[in-house]
């Protein structure tokens, strides 16, 4: 009986530490696409090792809900959008495109997620409260700060960001 135990135990510790990071699914991938065709797949792994910044709200149920992952706007810089002075006139006229799973797509002014522009802050967010995102939500999902309490613009089941011009 004991030495059923131990094995139990040893596949218990060997299940947990082969686990993906966050409770993902080892496919989760985000990708991106910039306007000069420049493509680049991302992993949890890749996602979690860049800057994070965190995003609180208020749950439905008046608890706090906290998410965190990195800035869209630093995922776009990756694949070519333009920040800065270069973020003027024609530029003005490029947008992201998020994409889920489910066939929901939202748009978002590239000039809206620079803080040059706005204070509110827009991320990939790919925890919430210190885990997993929930399994509805999963791979990732965006999630705004200090934009009000309106979530129609957020987006769960996140699989691709693109940078589309406009007009």
């Amino acid at each position: 009986m004991a030495r059923l135990a131990v094995i139990s135990r040893f596949l218990l510790v060997a299940s947990l530490t082969a686990a993906p990071a966050f409770g993902q699914t080892p496919s989760a991938t985000l990708t991106l696409a910039g306007e000069n065709g420049v493509t680049k797949t991302l992993t949890m792994t890749d996602l979690a090792a860049l800057p994070q910044q965190e995003v609180a709200i208020t749950g439905r149920d008046s608890s706090r809900v906290v998410f965190r992952g990195p800035t869209l706007r630093a995922l776009m810089s990756l694949v070519g959008a333009p920040a800065g002075h270069e973020l003027r006139g024609p530029n003005m006229l490029l947008v992201v495109v998020a994409e889920a799973t489910d066939g929901y797509k939202v748009a978002y002014a590239l000039s809206e997620l620079d803080e040059q522009f706005g204070n509110a802050t827009f991320i990939v967010a790919i925890t919430q409260n210190g885990g997993p995102l929930p399994a509805a939500e999963r791979p990732f999902r965006i999630a705004v700060g200090g934009a009000g309490e309106h979530r129609a613009r957020w987006l769960r089941q996140l699989t691709r960001l693109r940078l589309v011009r406009i007009g």
